[in-house]
């Protein structure tokens, strides 16, 4: 057990120094709640409510995959229990992901995945591997998608990084899905949100 719990701590180590941006202690708003001026094209990227995926997908020509950084059984933050109401022993199957387009990381994704709704086709979502979640999800005829949440954080640089987050349903079981837009997603691209244009 001790040795288990060893190689546990030093993988959430090792994830921790691969995020590309912090998670700790986020301030989440909905977007009705944004202030500052912005052009329609540009804030779509934060709550445009359909699937990321497909939209990276046509702004970069396909050139589009997934890298995984981690997908396991883990507890979530006491943030993400309270936005799921999870009990708080219950655990979840978290994977967080960088979404590359044209060799840039351009997202940072991470999901989670309550116990108590991985039952029926929802165990499809421990076996995706590389592939996209989004793919999977907006496939789904009974998917629903709440109210979209946005925060700012920052990346190893000290950079501003745009976040939002979801609570969707699936199954009638709820999942969660944060999505954070990193700046090179920003750079050389038209659609991007220049840097300090919103604020909380």
């Amino acid at each position: 057990m001790l040795r288990k719990n060893t190689a546990r701590m030093r993988l959430r180590i090792s994830l921790m120094s691969s995020r590309p941006v912090a998670l700790d202690n986020q301030h989440w708003i909905g977007c009705d709640s944004l202030s500052g001026s912005i052009a329609d094209e540009q804030k779509q990227w934060l709550i445009d409510s359909g699937s990321l995926t497909a939209r990276l997908k046509k702004a970069f020509s396909g050139d589009f995959r997934v890298e995984v950084l981690f997908h396991d059984w883990d507890q979530p933050t006491a943030q993400e229990r309270q936005f799921l109401d999870m009990a708080e022993d219950e655990q979840a199957s978290i994977r967080e992901v960088l979404l590359i387009c044209n060799g840039e990381p351009m997202v940072f994704a991470r999901s989670i995945l309550p116990a108590s709704s991985l039952e029926g086709k929802n165990k499809t979502l421990l076996t995706l591997k590389d592939k996209p979640l989004g793919e999977f999800l907006f496939a789904q005829p009974d998917l629903k998608r709440g109210l979209i949440e946005i925060t700012q954080t920052s990346d190893r640089n000290g950079q501003t990084v745009w976040g939002r987050r979801s609570r969707f349903t699936l199954d009638n079981k709820p999942l969660a899905v944060c999505e954070y837009f990193l700046p090179a997603l920003f750079t050389g691209n038209s659609e991007a949100i220049p840097p300090g244009v919103l604020s909380l």
